[in-house]
């Protein structure tokens, strides 16, 4: 039972951060750009790693502009094991330590359903959107077990997954699957890692208004619904609500 004695500070003072997909088109604030940027607000420094720098580059000018305590930038695929493991040995060179892993990279995939998806763009999306966040944990947590407890807690890893994949009902396969299978790993890495002191969690956010989202919208002709007031009001249900009776999460 917690008591007011080993409740863990909420402060990131001189915290670690990694953030993957820590860009952003642009000047557009995305779920990686928002989560580097807060995190630096709280005190964290943050290794900001995206696969194009620029965009990397351009998330770390936004937290020094803002007056927030030291990012870096950092260019890899983490869907390469050597990548992942590079960021790691980065955030420790350059900090010291690693205290937090946001795995925020993921993609749409190939549209189509069982009978018609590429089978190609399949793989590749299973291994974006799963594998790569089982790769980056697999170098942080080792690197978060030497950390000095507080609270109980030596590490925090987020998985990044979607509605999309408690609910499913997307007109292609890919994507709720793949995030379907973010949400039970987070489950798995928890059960597994917490006696450790590594915290692991899942946000699964609906339909949002980000620069991704638009591009997408744009390609697929239907950037008209791409609001922030029809995100807002209607995007979540419109776009993962299956007919008939759901099960509770």
């Amino acid at each position: 039972m917690a008591t007011l004695s080993n409740i863990p500070s909420r402060s990131l003072k001189d915290k670690v951060a990694i953030v993957t997909g820590a860009g952003s088109a642009g000047e557009g604030i995305g779920n990686g750009r928002a989560a580097a940027i807060l995190l630096a607000q709280d005190g964290c420094h943050v290794v900001c790693v995206d696969s194009q720098p620029e965009l990397a580059e351009r998330t770390v000018t936004m937290i020094s502009e803002l007056g927030f305590v030291q990012a870096v930038a950092f260019t890899g695929d983490v869907s390469l094991a050597a990548d992942c493991e590079r960021i790691v040995q980065k955030a420790v060179t350059e900090f010291g330590r690693l205290d937090i892993l946001i795995n925020n990279v993921g993609i749409g995939g190939p549209m189509g359903t069982a009978v018609d998806v590429d089978v190609e763009g399949w793989a590749k999306g299973l291994e974006v959107n799963v594998t790569s966040m089982m790769l980056m944990a697999k170098y942080a947590i080792p690197v978060m077990e030497k950390n000095e407890p507080e609270g109980g807690i030596r590490g925090s890893i987020v998985n990044m997954g979607s509605v999309a994949g408690i609910k499913g009902g997307t007109p292609w396969l890919l994507y709720p699957t793949s995030k379907g299978a973010v949400v039970n790993m987070t489950r798995a890495m928890a059960f597994q890692h917490g006696q450790q002191g590594i915290r692991v969690n899942c946000v699964c956010p609906g339909k949002n208004y980000a620069p991704r989202t638009l591009v997408s919208s744009k390609a697929n002709g239907d950037q008209e619904h791409y609001t922030p007031q029809w995100c807002l009001r209607e995007g979540c249900q419109r776009s993962f609500a299956s007919p008939g009776r759901m099960g509770r999460f």
